[in-house]
Order: C-alpha cells, then structure tokens, then sequence
C-alpha cells in the first residue's frame, strides 16, 4: 500500500513520455473493405517501427514515436498519417470504430500476413487464426486508438526501487480500471444500434471488443497481480496476456516471465477512445489532455480496494457508460468524477489548457447535443452512416 507521502511525490513529478497509436480499415473509393494486402509502399510491416497491421490485412496501424509532451502527438501522428495515404492507391482510411455496413463474408476478411512457416514473426499469423476461430473476424475490425503514458522513468528511479514503480503503476491500472466509465463516455464516438440495443460506443459495449468473460484479477500487488494472470491462462480462458482485453494495460518488459522480480513495468496504455471522425487525426485533441488528467488523479487516490466484487461493478458501470442512453445513477457518477478533476487541478499544477479541456468534456456531458456520439446520429439521420464516414474518409485523404 502507498503512503500519501510517497504519493505526494509522484505528484511532483511534471514530465513524462507519451505515445499514441490509432488503427484504421482501410476501404475501396465505394466503402467497401479493401481486401488488398498491406501497400508495398509503407514497407515491410515486421520491421516499420510507425505502420504495421493489427488483426487484418486490412487494419492498418499507425505507432507514433514517444514524445515528451501532448502538444507533439498529433503532430507526429498527422505526419505518419500523411505518409501512409500517400501510399494508399484508390483507398481510403476509414475514420470510424465501427467497420462499414456491407462487409464480406467472414472467412473472406484477410488475416494480417507475416512471412511463412518458416519465419520467426509467422507465430504472428498463426495467432490471428486462433483470434478468427474464437472471436470471429468481424469483431476483430473494430478500431480505436491507445494513449500511453509513464512517469519520467529517471525520476521514480530516484525516489523507488523498481519493485515498488512496478507496483505503483499496477495500482494505477486498478484506479483507472475502477472508475473507466468515466472515459468510456467521454471519448464514446461510435453509436450504433445492435441486436436492437443502441450505443454511444458499439466498441465499448456489450457487442463490441472483450473477451467473452469477465476476467478477474488480483491487483493488490505486482506478484499477486501476474500470479492471478498465469492462473487464469493456465485455465485456458486465454491464450496469453496478450489476448487480455482490458482497456488499460500496465506494460513493460519481462511480465511474460510472470515473476514480479523480473519484470520492469514503465507506462500504463488507457485502450477506451474510439476513432473519433469529427477530427482529423481521429481524436479531439482535448480528449488527449482529459486523459491524462484522469490518470494523474487515479495516482493521486488513496490506495482503494478493487476486489473481485469491485471489478465486477466496475466492467457493469462500464458498459452502461456504452449505452446510448445513459442512466441517472450513472449521470449523478459521470458528474462526480468531472467535481472531483476540477478539484483536483485547483491544487494540481498544471497549464491552463487541462482546465480548458475538461470544460470543454463538461459541456458535452451537460449539452447532449454537443456530444460526439449524438452529432453524428444527427448526422447519419440525414444521409447514412456509410455516406457519412465514407465522404469523411474521402474528405481527409
């Protein structure tokens, strides 16, 4: 458990790194899903550190480098960006989570290729037709964007042994575990309706991208935590961490060894936004400001409990946060957390511009009109959501 005093320390901590990755379908002048392979152009997909492929030929992902502060990620992200629509021939990206209407049939849907049975990365392959088997293909097109952050890592060496930064960033994941629905509505930019259940986020939801069960962990610690983890894939719930679908990842390096000794955790990745077509780069650049004041907060909570009971309540209040319509008990929660982040920058020390974008999240919760989710319903009401993401696609090429 963390004292407030080592807490107080953490907060002192202004610099860090940062890093963002988006995915993309990539799609015909019609808005069909291009079945092509990955373009040539780009490169070899094994070795590019910015392009490679996510579970499709056909989804394309785009790795910015870390970068040392906010301001700079867009910026890298447009330029990869830019370089990969040059690259596109007659193909668009699709600027939208949610694939389009008329897709393929399943087993026509290109699995992300890496070499032959005799290539090292070919296991890569070989773990895409596990994931088709299991999860189907056509929920593995769902498409969203991962925020990383870490603390400078000079820094908390300073102050701690890596065992207790392992364990303070295993901590941070339960925190912003715990309370996700918060984001999950904040960034929700993907409405769809699905066996009669209308979302805010179809990807988020009960329909979208998860594992098929709930799977607990033991988060009091990092040993307890990777024991819980090689318990429950020793199960064969999972193949391996790899297929934990959780929306906020601790990572580093050595945790696949699964001894606390070993592993070195340096960054926690928050998984929620949805590509987000009403910007450019597929992101409200204030939702990346939002982030990571949400995750500065979750490290400044006093040590809480998230217990089994807890993660349960925890992934219901996440999914409701999906949901097109939200509850009142669920308002009355968004709203708590929204009071308690200006509380905390009035003590925090942080430029104005965090204040400016979590107004600005505030004024979506209190003007449904201005929410993502809700502009663009409006907008497929009045052409179609095909239409609609396909001019976009077309429009930012």
């Amino acid at each position: 458990m963390f004292q407030p005093s080592e807490l107080e320390q953490i907060k002192q901590i202004m610099t860090g790194k940062f890093g963002i990755e988006r995915e993309n379908l990539r799609v015909t002048p019609n808005g069909e899903l291009a079945l092509t392979p990955h373009p040539n152009a780009l490169g070899d997909k094994r070795t590019n550190p910015e392009v490679t492929t996510d579970f499709s030929e056909s989804q394309l992902e785009i790795i910015s480098p870390v970068v040392d502060s906010i301001e700079q990620l867009l910026p890298e992200l447009a330029r990869i960006s830019t370089t990969v629509k040059q690259a596109l021939s007659q193909e668009f990206l699709w600027m939208q989570s949610v694939p389009p209407t008329a897709l393929p049939a399943e087993e026509t849907i290109p699995l992300a290729q890496f070499g032959t049975r005799a290539d090292a990365a070919y296991e890569k392959t070989l773990y895409r037709e596990y994931l088709s088997t299991k999860y189907g293909r056509y929920k593995q097109l769902y498409s969203g964007i991962h925020f990383n952050f870490s603390y400078d890592d000079s820094q908390l060496r300073s102050l701690f042994p890596q065992t207790t930064i392992n364990d303070f960033y295993i901590r941070l994941m339960a925190q912003t575990l715990k309370y996700r629905f918060f984001l999950n509505f904040v960034v929700a930019a993907s409405p769809a309706t699905i066996n009669k259940v209308t979302y805010r986020s179809a990807r988020l939801g009960e329909e979208g991208y998860h594992n098929l069960t709930m799977i607990p962990l033991d988060y009091t610690s990092t040993a307890n935590y990777l024991a819980s983890l090689k318990a429950v894939i020793a199960s064969g719930i999972i193949e391996g961490s790899r297929e934990l679908y959780e929306l906020v990842r601790a990572k580093g390096t050595s945790m696949d060894s699964f001894k606390a000794e070993y592993a070195v955790i340096n960054r926690i990745e928050l998984r929620m936004p949805d590509l987000n077509p009403l910007y450019p780069e597929g992101i409200n650049p204030s939702d990346l400001y939002v982030m990571h004041l949400y995750i500065r907060w979750c490290s400044s909570l006093v040590d809480q409990s998230y217990d089994v009971a807890e993660q349960r309540t925890a992934a219901e209040l996440a999914n409701s946060a999906a949901l097109f319509e939200l509850s009142q008990p669920l308002e009355h929660k968004i709203k708590s957390i929204f009071d308690a982040l200006f509380v905390y920058l009035e003590w925090a020390n942080l430029p104005a511009v965090y204040h400016a974008s979590l107004l600005e999240a505030y004024q979506r919760f209190l003007y449904p009109n201005k929410r993502y989710a809700e502009q663009l319903v409006a907008a497929y009401a009045k052409s179609s959501f095909d239409e609609v993401n396909l001019n976009i696609a077309k429009q930012q090429a």
